[in-house]
């Protein structure tokens, strides 16, 4: 089992994704994968867990040492996916603006983890480009590039706060759609 840690869009952010989706779909028929999840930013991408209380635990007191922080969205990219099994598919999502806050949030969590479960590497650990996902699987990439092409002409640039923490489970370890989902979210601490 794996599990992962995000930063859960608040409403508008959410509104904002949801509606790319659908533009999406629309220009190339791609489909709604990506429904399965609230629009998130990952602060790590899945990695394996020894149980899931117990990484619920430590999600519960990681929670607590957030403060909700602002993200912006600088534009929207395209890749190649093969989310569905080997065929190739593709992906779209808003690349994020990397803050000071943003990176100091991802390093903590890895440094906290660390702490308690010892060594949890992940996929892109090393080379990981912030972004909130709309868009993946469902159609060939072709149908992406199609609709890719007609996102891309309006302006993605917004700033939305989030003050939520996502905790995702996948039952699944080679993360098969359908065996995946937000387990659990939590609001940042909005004491400090």
């Amino acid at each position: 089992m794996k599990a992962t840690i995000v930063l859960i869009a608040d409403n508008d952010a959410e509104n904002y994704g949801r509606k790319l989706m659908l533009e999406a779909h629309r220009y190339g028929r791609l489909g709604f994968e990506m429904a399965r999840l609230p629009q998130h930013v990952s602060l790590k991408q899945p990695f394996e867990i020894p149980s899931l209380e117990n990484m619920e635990i430590f999600f519960d007191g990681f929670a607590k040492e957030l403060c909700p922080f602002d993200i912006e969205f600088v534009d929207i990219d395209i890749f190649p996916s093969n989310v569905l099994g080997g065929v190739e598919s593709g992906c779209m999502s808003l690349r994020v603006k990397e803050t000071s806050q943003l990176v100091d949030a991802q390093k903590r969590l890895n440094e906290e983890l660390y702490k308690i479960f010892g060594p949890c590497p992940a996929e892109h650990d090393n080379d990981y480009v912030f972004h909130m996902t709309f868009a993946i699987g469902g159609a060939d990439y072709e149908s992406y590039q199609r609709a890719y092409d007609e996102l891309i002409k309006s302006d993605h640039k917004q700033t939305f706060r989030f003050s939520k923490l996502g905790l995702l489970y996948y039952d699944d370890d080679n993360i098969t759609p359908g065996t995946y989902f937000c387990y659990k979210v939590c609001d940042i601490n909005t004491s400090s």
